[in-house]
Parts: structure tokens; sequence; C-alpha cells
């Protein structure tokens, strides 16, 4: 199991492009949450260097398929060495050289169409 462990919740009836950020949720289990409530791309995971980040995705309605494709660095430093992946079971190890925030995104698909996502890992207080 992860050190922190983060829900990605999709509005699966709802979502388009246009609506992306106000359709996926996302929670993790020490409490983070968005920036600006409702738009989930100001999502911040707060975390150390060396800590483990597990993703799980579900649909909101429980029924409708969705699946993640890839997790990528948006740029600058790496935010997690190795990034999640199906390989690892979408558990990424935050980098020990991330100082601050550090984008990422996050493409995952419903019914077939796939969406990303960009929150940020950030290192240090809360």
């Amino acid at each position: 199991m992860a050190d922190i462990n983060v829900t990605v919740t999709v509005d699966t009836a709802a979502i388009t492009p246009q609506n992306l950020a106000s359709t996926v949720v996302l929670t993790d289990d020490h409490g983070d949450s968005d920036d600006t409530p409702g738009d989930s791309e100001t999502f911040d995971i707060h975390a150390t260097a060396g800590q483990t980040v597990g993703f799980t995705i579900v649909a909101k309605d429980g029924t409708t398929q969705v699946s993640f494709v890839s997790f990528a660095q948006e740029s600058g430093v790496d935010a997690f060495s190795p990034l999640p992946s199906s390989d690892n079971g979408f558990v990424g190890t935050v980098s020990s050289t991330v100082t601050g925030a550090e984008q990422f995104n996050i493409t995952f698909t419903v019914n077939s169409v796939e969406y990303t996502l960009d929150p940020k890992l950030q290192t240090g207080q809360k």
C-alpha cells in the first residue's frame, strides 16, 4: 500500500473536454483538496521525497468503464521517479529533486475518449 492514496472520481455522465476540471474530483487519504473548490486541476498532493503515492480511478456512477492511460511530467523536475504506470500498479515515488510544486499529467479514458488532467505535487509543509 502507498503512503498516500489518491482517488480520481469521474462523473462519466457529465464529462466533456470543456468541463473536465469540474467533473473529475481528486481526493486523498491525507485530506488534500483543490485550491479552488470544484477545479480539480488545482488539486495539490502534499508529500515528501521518498513517499509513495498510489492512484485509483473510479466512475461516479460505479458502472461506466474508466481507466488510466498514462502519467507524464508536464515540465521541469520529475515529480515522480518512477512515474505511476500499469507496470507498478499506478504507484509513484516522490522524486528527491522536487522542491516546491511540480505539475504532472494524468491521462485517462471514459467510453474510449481520452482526457488529460494536470494536478500538482507539492513538497514541504501543507
